[in-house]
């Protein structure tokens, strides 16, 4: 999917990814992991194009052979969210924009892997809260 390139957290985009995880969490009962890139879109300068996988840790014990995931080798950034699911958008898009610089850290071409923590709660209560880790590929400036 595109999203706009802007301060302003898109709405549709924050929906899609919560009912995403929550129908994940719902079928696998586990932790759920999204592995994201991104790249400028074709359409507009104003968009980036965001490819996101959806998955599990598979146990060795597993009979189907599951599709896999295989990461760039290198430095990441990690960094814990526990909150409301409404405040995590704004929470990482800071991250890009203030953390990583502040740090003196650039982000690199890869995929960024966020890890949301198996919440009972938030699949059949329709809860908001949500334990979060993040790992970006960076580089120093």
């Amino acid at each position: 999917y595109d999203i706009e390139v802007s301060n302003k957290s898109p709405d549709e985009e924050v929906k899609l990814r919560r009912h995403h995880l929550a129908r994940c969490m719902k079928n696998f009962k586990t932790d759920i992991y999204f592995v994201s890139t991104f790249e400028p879109s074709t359409k507009s300068v104003d968009l980036l194009t965001v490819e996101t996988f959806a998955g599990t840790v598979c146990k060795p014990t597993d009979s189907e052979m599951p599709k896999e995931w295989t990461i760039n080798r290198g430095l990441y950034a990690s960094f814990r969210y526990e909150g409301e699911w409404e405040h995590y958008p704004e929470w990482a898009r800071n991250l890009y924009l203030m953390e990583l610089p502040a740090r003196g850290l650039a982000r690199v071409n890869g995929s960024d892997i966020e890890r949301f923590y198996y919440n009972e709660d938030f699949v059949e209560k329709d809860s908001n809260d949500v334990v979060c880790e993040i790992f970006i590929p960076v580089r120093p400036v």
